[in-house]
């Protein structure tokens, strides 16, 4: 199909590329052959998932075996003709465009669901607990607070 101009770069809606479908139904012999062709065997889905991981899920030992070292030679591949000026063809501009909107709608709902859970809880009492890392904001649970307000 290469030959009569299938681009193996491109994606599903959800992300797949031709190499994540090889890597879910065991097909050592297709990824071979995306990997000659240097196709992106080691681009992620929308939910980060690698044609790798997906051998693992589906527990194709040979496949995960294979593309723990394809995947290294397709980023060495793809450094290589970058330092030498050659564009590769990795890159599916209608996926990238939508997975852009994608991400935007799933960031604007969490933001939404954030806001709401403030104002739900915006009335309690809360413990602030300081680490090395981060602030963790946990409310304190109506009990607790009564208590403490009883022994003062």
């Amino acid at each position: 199909m290469v030959e009569f101009g299938a681009r193996p770069c491109l994606r599903t809606d959800n992300g797949w590329t031709p190499a994540h479908f090889a890597a879910e139904s065991g097909k050592l012999s297709v990824l071979r052959t995306l990997h000659s062709l240097h196709a992106p065997i080691d681009a992620t889905d929308i939910h980060g998932d690698s044609p790798r991981r997906i051998a693992e899920i589906y527990g194709h030992k040979d496949c995960v075996k294979f593309l723990e070292t394809a995947e290294v030679e397709c980023r060495d591949h793809r450094l290589a003709a970058a330092l030498e000026g050659n564009p590769l063809d990795e890159v599916d501009e209608d996926w990238e465009a939508k997975r852009s909107e994608i991400l935007k709608s799933q960031l604007s709902d969490k933001n939404k669901h954030l806001s709401a859970n403030q104002d739900k809880h915006s009335s309690r009492p809360v413990f602030i607990q300081r680490s090395c890392q981060a602030q963790i904001r946990k409310p304190l649970h109506p009990s607790y607070v009564r208590e403490q307000r009883k022994t003062k």
